[in-house]
């Protein structure tokens, strides 16, 4: 084990103690502490896991020089609890007629304060005015040049992040442990790679910001109250502008409560784990309008980000406002070793596969016979031949200094989204038909390990996927996920607060295969990590459900690994001149 365990045990055991009795189940806590406070940060990990064993939740500010978000939401909470003038009149105002539009009073409960705020000083928490030591006999400070380095070289060439930026960083705080369904390890590494892009990216740009807050592990929970109420502020200043009753209340609120101030981060980073955001009310009951009010997005997120796959982003004329990009739950030194690489010298093998496949009218896939069946697939490359759809990469996407073919071919102002580690050459398929067998990594609500004895047979026709066997366990988390999936659709659908060609789009690609994609990071390792196993060289993944179009997107995306190596697969791309170009024969890569 890379850290102490049996003390982390024990350090989590201590703050229980210490919270017992004042810590309610359901209750939230706000902490909060300055970034130069490493022994405060490091002891957030065994402090999160005993939060949420108590059944209380917690959303965690780490401070660079100041926090526009958390100063707009304690003034926000301070005018809705004591205020009397014209603050409180136009916050009640907004209140009265979010409640209106929704048909429901839950939005007033987001402006409850926190529960209980945590603060950090010296060597101690300061819970309620109540001392809490820092827990560190856990920690042991590991591979941190390694780490920073990595992280310097993921802004540098991944990001090319400027002075003048603003840089945001999440990650995942330590769940409880029926919910820690990867090692704790991992976890705690989480700590450190969130810390060290904070530190990177803080020698680089004018701003940075870390936290976090209480994963949720459904899609269909409600997000956390501060979180909820801090996408609100932040989506609607940006959207307040917009002709409609609920906006023009908040315009009048954001004069006086100085919420100007609030503005997306030009450039992100997230590690993502098990669990999920959560629902955002706004987002959910009444949506972001585009400013020709033709559509509306679900959250703040997707509306800074503006990702060329989904419909509001061509209609939305407004420039994209993030850049982001996201690494998994994995060991530190499988971040180290797939993220730390030339990414410019990457991207040349990708732009290699890719400009094969640009030529070709027909990609073919064939593994060899194996007990479970054969993998044999054909996608029909029509689309890309005539320049209608994009291949493309996911090494220095998030780059703005690299070409962004999506957003040529698709003439709209889309942002940049991307993986670290990255690696691969992907496209949406149109025209897909055969028999997929993946016998490594399926990701649903985590990633789960298939095993080539009892792999997943995915059989496809027109592009519509079929589960013909698998694993009993992946199986039924598939179906729950997807389940989950087309209530959200229901949800979205009975709030019209997504229009109407958007929920028929996503009801139409449900059953769909989303991504097709092959394998290029040459330090990427066979592991039970996703983000790193959908990166490794030899290999090639697809994805069920959401695709990288417009007019390809649904409420879910679960990638598939194919061990090329193992099926003997041979890829080739047939052009309309009839001739044949090789891209991987018997499991290798021959470009």
């Amino acid at each position: 084990m890379k850290y102490r365990q049996k003390a982390f045990g024990k350090a989590v055991a201590a703050y229980k103690h210490g919270l017992k009795g004042r810590l309610k189940k359901g209750q939230l806590c706000l902490v909060e502490f300055p970034i130069s406070n490493e022994k405060a940060f490091y002891s957030v990990a065994p402090l999160s896991r005993a939060i949420h064993e108590l059944g209380a939740e917690m959303n965690l500010f780490v401070i660079d020089k100041k926090s526009e978000s958390l100063e707009a939401l304690k003034r926000t909470w301070l005018t809705y609890l004591l205020d009397e003038g014209q603050k409180k009149k136009a916050l009640d105002e907004f209140i009265k007629e979010v409640n209106k539009k929704s048909k429901s009073k839950y939005f007033e409960k987001l402006f409850k304060a926190p529960d209980h705020l945590i603060t950090a000083s010296g060597k101690h928490f300061f819970f309620d005015e109540r001392e809490l030591g820092f827990e560190l006999k856990w920690f042991k400070k590991r591979k941190w040049k390694e780490t920073l380095a990595t992280c310097r070289r993921i802004l540098e060439q991944g990001y090319a992040l400027k002075k003048r930026e603003r840089f945001s960083v999440s990650f995942e705080l330590i769940p409880t442990k029926k919910d820690l369904l990867l090692p704790l390890d991992d976890y705690l590494d989480n700590f450190v790679i969130g810390r060290a892009m904070a530190i990177a990216a803080k020698k680089k740009c004018t701003r940075i910001s870390l936290g976090s807050s209480t994963a949720k592990m459904s899609q269909l929970e409600k997000m956390n109250r501060i979180s909820d109420l801090s996408s609100t502020l932040v989506g609607c200043e940006y959207d307040k502008n917009i002709n409609e009753p609920v906006f023009k209340k908040f315009k009048k609120l954001s004069k006086l409560m100085r919420f100007e101030k609030l503005k997306p981060n030009q450039a992100a980073f997230g590690v993502s784990g098990r669990g999920y955001g959560g629902k955002h009310f706004f987002g959910m009951t009444i949506g972001y309008p585009t400013p020709n009010r033709k559509s509306r997005w679900q959250g703040p997120g997707t509306m800074f980000l503006k990702p060329f796959w989904y419909e509001q982003t061509k209609i939305d004329n407004r420039e994209p406002q993030t850049r982001f990009a996201i690494t998994g739950t994995l060991p530190l030194e499988s971040f180290i070793r797939t993220c730390y690489i030339d990414y410019y010298k990457l991207r040349k093998i990708d732009q290699k596969i890719a400009s094969i496949v640009k030529k070709g009218k027909t990609l073919f896939v064939r593994g060899k016979e194996i007990k479970q069946g054969r993998t044999e697939l054909t996608v029909d490359l029509t689309r890309i031949l005539e320049k209608k759809s994009p291949v493309l990469g996911s090494d220095i996407e998030v780059n703005p200094s690299t070409p962004h073919e999506s957003a040529g071919i698709f003439k709209m102002k889309s942002g940049r989204y991307g993986n670290f580690p990255g690696g691969e050459v992907f496209w949406t398929p149109y025209g897909l038909n055969g028999t997929y067998i993946g016998d490594v990594v399926i990701n649903v609500d985590q990633s789960y390990v298939i095993g080539n004895k009892n792999p997943l047979v995915v059989k496809i026709k027109d592009g519509k996927y079929r589960v013909v066997s698998g694993p009993k366990k992946i199986l039924a988390a598939l179906k729950k996920r997807k389940s989950e999936a087309k209530k959200m659709i229901n949800i979205l659908a009975k709030s019209k607060s997504t229009p109407k060609s958007i929920i028929n789009t996503y009801r139409r690609n449900f059953d769909m295969v989303g991504e097709f994609a092959i394998n290029t990071n040459p330090k990427a390792k066979l592991s039970r990590y996703l983000i790193e196993t959908e990166k490794i060289a030899k290999m090639m993944h697809i994805a069920l459900g959401s695709g990288y179009e417009p007019s390809r997107e649904t409420t879910y995306h679960s990638d598939i690994v194919l061990n090329c190596p193992r099926q003997k697969v041979d890829i080739w791309v047939e052009t309309p001149k009839k001739e044949i170009i090789w891209i991987m024969r018997k499991g290798n890569l021959v470009v």
